[in-house]
């Protein structure tokens, strides 16, 4: 996305870096004369019948960029960030937003791998129901880019069988093909 904003125009990338133009106007000092005292100088937003053409441009530049990331957002990410007013604010509400996101998937990687890790034949279940539930954990756990050779998820399966299962296991193991 900096790639595009860089190419496309830089002045939409300073106002998401570094938030939007405002125009200001400045307001000069007041000396102290007689009982009044010294009102320094400063700097204050101008309003906006006071806006030059440029002062419109500029403040126009934000808008577009903040229109460029809502359009390449997905509805349900932008619905949790249409509160933000400024270009700059919802480019950082999406990098909070992403770096959870980032911490949930490694969140779920490393409870695939332990679920996967445990996985254990349960004493009342058929070896169909056993089949089924290890399928649905190889699949949960590739949808979390955890994934395993044929071969180690089919020697895992044979291990985790007990009870009569285990002597058939126990064979197939020791036959080492275990395409």
């Amino acid at each position: 996305m900096i790639n595009f904003y860089e190419g496309l125009d830089l002045e939409c990338y300073e106002s998401i870096l570094n938030g939007p133009y405002v125009p200001i106007t400045l307001i000069p000092r007041n000396p102290a004369a007689g009982d009044t005292v010294e009102v320094p100088a400063r700097h204050v937003p101008k309003l906006r019948i006071d806006w030059d053409d440029e002062d419109r441009r500029l403040v126009e530049v934000d808008q577009k960029a903040k229109r460029l990331l809502i359009m390449a957002l997905p509805n349900e990410i932008f619905q949790s960030l249409d509160a933000c007013e400024f270009a700059k604010d919802l480019w950082d509400q999406l990098a909070n937003h992403l770096e959870g996101g980032i911490k949930m998937k490694k969140n779920r990687r490393a409870q695939c791998l332990n679920e996967y890790n445990r996985f254990q034949a349960l004493p009342d279940e058929s070896l169909e129901q056993t089949y089924h539930r290890f399928n649905t954990l190889i699949n949960k756990c590739r949808k979390c880019n955890v994934t395993r050779t044929q071969e180690e998820n089919n020697m895992l399966f044979l291990k985790r069988l007990h009870g009569e299962l285990e002597n058939l296991s126990i064979s197939f193991q020791e036959n080492q093909d275990l395409e």
